[in-house]
C-alpha cells in the first residue's frame, strides 16, 4: 500500500510540477512586478508602460507573431488594456509615438529604452527567446 502511494504520489508530482516551457512562468503580470520592483514603478506605472510597449507590438508585428507573443506571456491583451484606459485609449501606434504616451503617463522618456531593454532581458531568461526577435522588430522605428 504504502509502494502504491508513493508512486502515485511521484506520478503525479510530474504532471503538476512540469512547467511549460513555451511560457515565461508568471505570464506578463510577473514581467510587470519585476519591472515595477527593478526600476522603482507603483504596479500602475508598470502595468500602463508594459502595456503601451507591448501594444506598439500588437501594432506591429504580424498577427501570428503577435499570437506566439501572447501565449508565451499570458495576460498581454489585458495589460494592453489596461494601458489604454490609464492613457484615455490614446495607445501609440509607433516606437515614435511613445514619447507622447510616457509624457501622459508622467514617465521620464529616458526610461523607454530601460523598459524595452528590461522586457527583452526578462524574455531572453525565462524562457521566451523566440519572442526576443519579434519585439525587438516591432520596437524598432
Amino acid at each position: 500500500m504504502a509502494l502504491r502511494h508513493t508512486l502515485c504520489t511521484v506520478v503525479l508530482s510530474c504532471f503538476v510540477a512540469t512547467p511549460t516551457l513555451a511560457q515565461v512562468q508568471g505570464g506578463v503580470d510577473e514581467v510587470v512586478r519585476e519591472l515595477g520592483f527593478a526600476l522603482e514603478l507603483p504596479v500602475s506605472k508598470s502595468v500602463a508602460a508594459t502595456g503601451t510597449l507591448l501594444h506598439v507590438a500588437k501594432i506591429r508585428l504580424p498577427e501570428a507573431e503577435f499570437v506566439a507573443l501572447t501565449e508565451s506571456l499570458p495576460g498581454t491583451e489585458r495589460v494592453i488594456n489596461q494601458a489604454a484606459n490609464v492613457l484615455a485609449a490614446d495607445m501609440p501606434k509607433d516606437m515614435a509615438s511613445v514619447p507622447a504616451a510616457y509624457d501622459k503617463l508622467a514617465l521620464p522618456r529616458d526610461q523607454i529604452e530601460r523598459h524595452r531593454t528590461f522586457i527583452l532581458d526578462y524574455l531572453r531568461k525565462n524562457g521566451g527567446r523566440k519572442n526576443v526577435a519579434s519585439l525587438q522588430k516591432a520596437w524598432t522605428d
